[in-house]
């Protein structure tokens, strides 16, 4: 049976090949097709890309269900190194690689013979925000993009909340482990997002993150998802240091929408205020863009809490039919 003939409604295991800077690597993916899907009409679609170090069977597939209920064949992938894909290195979020993979998820999906390649959009969560918003600005096969508690401007969560002596020595850690994986062949792994540091006070009864509640629990932590792996590359930070959309909002010129949770733009709420990131890049970014604030999500809350998923991919695919 070829590829297209074993298609279905529904989810679908698929590959595909990427030809990055990573080498010619094939990743896996999960492709989602609407309901009483027909390979002979023509569909909008969607490339995902995830938050930080995630794999595909995590909010991605998610959203894969929500927008495919919308009609939209939807793309959702392992990046190179991580999940299912091949990649050497695993689980570095080499934020330069990850744009190269969207572009070739692009034109991947731009093969299939089912798309409608001018309703071809790009949707980015967190991390994945700011690469998203990146690959648009120079590559205008999308004709829109969304993000979701994106985090959009990198330089701001470094450079500038960080003081010389601070940041230099963050980035000395992580050239230090560059050079210790390029003098011995092995690569530490740490804890990038702090999480194990938690599990003392966690124990002694204080309330866990909102990062360690989704990341390192049954609700989407590797009990149920094995594939998943909360520890990066001691190097990992170098890349999504520069990766900071925000110098480039005022180019994109693609229709934007920037998708926050209301809780996440109050920096004295004590749980992740990327909001103001978002809000920032949408400030600055070209004409046509929309703003949207769901009303008692968090950050994390619109990672799988159906409740707000629900209400953003409604309010993305509004936008979407636009263009």
């Amino acid at each position: 049976m070829t590829f297209l003939a074993a298609l279905k409604a529904g989810i679908n295991e698929i590959t595909f090949a990427s030809k990055t800077v990573a080498g010619d690597l094939m990743l896996a993916g999960l492709l989602f097709l609407p309901e009483g899907f027909d390979p002979n009409q023509t569909y909008p679609a969607v490339i995902f890309s995830p938050p930080f170090n995630q794999v595909k069977e995590q909010t991605g597939a998610v959203y894969g269900r929500h927008l495919a209920e919308k009609g939209y064949v939807t793309l959702v992938f392992d990046h190179a190194g991580y999940g299912d894909s091949e990649g050497v290195i695993r689980n570095n979020e080499n934020s330069f690689v990850k744009m190269d993979s969207i572009r070739d998820a692009i034109s991947f999906t731009g093969t299939l013979p089912f798309v409608d390649k001018d309703k071809l959009y790009g949707l980015g969560v967190c991390a994945s925000g700011s690469y998203m918003a990146l690959v648009a600005t120079t590559d205008k096969r999308l004709k829109a993009i969304a993000t979701v508690s994106g985090m959009m401007g990198n330089q701001a969560s470094y450079f500038a909340t960080m003081d010389r002596e601070m940041v230099t020595g963050l980035i000395a850690m992580q050239n230090a482990g560059r050079q210790k994986a390029y003098e011995t062949g092995k690569i530490d792994y740490v804890d990038a997002l702090g999480f194990e540091a938690e599990i003392p006070a966690i124990k002694e009864g204080a309330a866990p993150s909102e990062g360690y509640d989704y990341y390192m629990t049954e609700r989407a932590g590797a009990e149920t998802y094995p594939n998943y792996n909360h520890l990066a590359p001691s190097f990992m930070l170098e890349a999504p240091m520069l990766a900071d959309a925000q110098s480039y909002a005022p180019y994109l010129y693609t229709p934007y929408i920037g998708i926050v949770g209301s809780k996440a733009m109050d920096p004295a709420s004590g749980i992740l205020a990327t909001g103001p990131l978002t809000k920032n890049y949408y400030d600055h970014a070209s004409e046509p863009k929309l703003f949207v604030e769901i009303n008692g999500a968090s950050h994390v809350d619109l990672y799988d809490k159906d409740e707000y998923v629900t209400l953003a991919v409604d309010k993305m695919d509004e936008f979407f039919r636009q263009y």
